[in-house]
């Protein structure tokens, strides 16, 4: 009979077991979030309403109706966030926009109870201090549990130290020991406390099953039969269909569940964003352009701020446009053909730093010490004062205030020919600045691996758009200008 290799939970995929005593089953999150969230929420209601009517109006206050309200707030806010996929355990570990989104939550919650509470024209009877008692002390007890909560997950994904689920695992050793996928179920808890090896002779049987196959079974029967195991899964390739419903086909005598996990062939999907269109599901292997409603609130942050940096900086313009002038020949402002959006050309616009003006099919990109620069250009590209008239390029629609940095047409071309992903870049509106611009990749790209470095980067924004990401990129501009060197 062949040995089964056994693998002792405390020592699977080398992940530490030293964490907090206080573990939870990985399905119980979901549920425990949720009934958490609206027992906090009706809790702060009472206590709101207690408070406010004993030590401001020197009233015992109305029980029912802080209830009430509760309940419909607790009602209304865990709905909405069920019904968008909040109560995903990886998605409660994201604390930041998961913070943003309870905020958001919270405030609309309230703007429909008060809107309620104007068309039944109830307001009479429920106390307006209490209600703003409420708001507060509810969303503040919130954003303090989810931090907590965030923080013990971070630590329990980290460690592997959810409530252990014991699983048997049948599969091929390669599966066994190196899957992603069996990774990062040992990460949710899941122990395998024995494993049997499937042979490759046993893949290529084309029908029936080996002796030796038959042999592994009977002893996997036996041990989930003992009671120790909860669960079966399966590492074998997917391609394996075969065999796969053959080794079911035995394993249905045992009375627990049987799952296949994914094998080292989509290693590369499981990070990937995955979406149910109908009664099945896809896998966004490449992002399209924002959305309608993206790109607008992109478009209104973008007008909005422009507007008034152009507003703001007028006296600036008028200056650099004279100093200009005074330190060398030709004209104020270098316009230059770009790629924007969807490979559209424009033609961007900058304070004129050089004592030439090049277009066309030859480009040369500045270097330290260039020559070409003139002495007001040199400090001027330093502090990137030259970049200020690309604010005419935002308000006009053929950039954003954030994306990927557009570059000369003819560099274009002949990146595109070099780093192949790098078209993508033109799925989203250049910008002035850019995630690639505030860590630390400004200025001149000598090599093309400091060009694959700068297209990671802004391929990375562009999959990872937000609102807040823009005006992080915008807080860190001025101090990565001020600390950059890299701009001649």
């Amino acid at each position: 009979m062949p040995n089964s290799s056994r693998n002792k939970t405390a020592v699977a995929d080398g992940i530490s077991l030293a964490t907090p005593s206080w573990r939870i089953p990985f399905r119980s999150i979901e549920p425990l979030v949720w009934g958490l969230d609206c027992i906090i929420i009706l809790a702060s209601s009472i206590v709101s309403g207690f408070a406010y009517h004993r030590w401001v109006l020197g009233s015992g206050g109305d029980l029912e109706t802080s209830i009430a309200i509760g309940l419909l707030v607790a009602v209304n806010f865990t709905t909405v966030l069920a019904a968008r996929g909040s109560y995903k355990p990886l998605g409660l570990i994201a604390l930041q926009s998961r913070l943003k989104e309870v905020v958001t939550i919270w405030f609309i919650v309230f703007s429909l109870l008060l809107a309620v509470v104007f068309l039944l024209k109830v307001g009479a009877t429920l106390s307006r201090g209490a209600i703003g008692t409420f708001l507060v002390v509810g969303l503040t007890s919130l954003i303090g549990w989810r931090t907590l909560l965030g923080s013990y997950l971070t630590k329990a994904f980290a460690h592997g130290s959810f409530a252990e689920r014991r699983v048997l695992v049948i599969g091929g050793a390669d599966e066994i020991d190196y899957s992603a996928g069996l990774y990062r179920l040992r990460r949710c808890g899941y122990r395998p406390i024995e494993s049997f090896p499937v042979l490759e002779s046993d893949f290529e049987t084309a029908s029936g099953m080996s002796e030796r196959l038959r042999d592994v079974l009977s002893e996997a029967i036996r041990t989930a039969q003992s009671g120790r195991v909860e669960e079966i899964l399966l590492a074998i390739p997917w391609d394996q269909r075969r065999l796969i419903d053959s080794i079911v086909a035995v394993l249905r005598v045992v009375p627990i569940p049987i799952r296949l996990a994914p094998d080292r062939s989509i290693e590369g999907l499981l990070h990937k964003p995955r979406k149910e269109i109908g009664s099945t599901w896809v896998v966004d292997l490449h992002r399209g352009p924002l959305t309608l409603s993206e790109c607008a609130i992109k478009r209104a942050f973008d007008i909005v701020l422009s507007s008034v940096a152009l507003i703001t900086l007028a006296p600036t313009f008028l200056i650099a446009a004279v100093l200009i002038k005074l330190d060398s020949r030709g004209p104020v402002f270098f316009s230059q053909l770009r790629n924007g959006f969807n490979n559209k050309e424009f033609r961007i616009l900058k304070f004129r730093t050089m004592t030439v003006m090049e277009q066309g099919a030859e480009v040369k990109q500045a270097t330290r010490n260039d020559k070409r620069v003139t002495r007001l250009g040199r400090w001027l590209r330093r502090s990137s004062i030259d970049e200020l008239p690309q604010f005419l390029n935002v308000l006009r629609g053929e950039m954003s205030l954030v994306g990927p940095r557009p570059h000369a047409v003819v560099h274009d071309d002949e990146y595109k020919i070099l780093i192949s992903r790098y078209a993508f870049r033109l799925h989203l509106k250049p910008g002035i600045t850019g995630w690639a611009q505030v860590n630390g990749l400004r200025g001149e790209t000598a090599t093309v691996d400091l060009m694959e470095k700068r297209v990671d980067l802004d391929l990375w924004y562009i999959n990872n758009w937000s609102l807040w990401l823009d005006i992080k990129i915008l807080l860190r501009t001025f101090s990565a200008v001020m600390g950059q060197k890299e701009a001649y």
